[in-house]
């Protein structure tokens, strides 16, 4: 059995899944009057954890990739969640630039390269 791998315990990619379970609710209230929007909501909500996780386990100039790319991703979800113009959404979009921030914090330029 492969042990778990170790991005799986870090709290930003933990944060990334709950907030693209969250963006999947909100996707499936979208689903009956705008399909195309719901789809790329689903489709960039799982690009988050996934740069995470790459940022997590690179250094160096892959890293920063994968922080730029995690971070266009969540500025993209606030930005629909904002348009929706329900307060939830409103929460979802809150979230998202809580998340950004803490990425960039932890992984960008000031974060730690190992």
């Amino acid at each position: 059995m492969n042990p778990r791998p170790s991005y799986k315990d870090h709290p930003l990619w933990n944060e990334a899944m709950a907030l693209t379970r969250e963006v999947y609710a909100m996707a499936e209230r979208l689903m009956s009057f705008d399909p195309d929007l719901a789809r790329r909501l689903k489709k960039t909500a799982v690009t988050v954890p996934a740069r995470v996780a790459g940022a997590a386990g690179t250094s160096g100039p892959e890293r920063l990739e994968h922080v730029a790319a995690a971070r266009t991703a969540l500025a993209e979800l606030s930005r629909n969640a904002l348009d929706t113009g329900e307060a939830g959404d409103a929460a979802l979009a809150r979230r998202a630039n809580a998340l950004d921030r803490a990425v960039l914090f932890e992984f960008g330029t000031h974060g730690s390269f190992s």
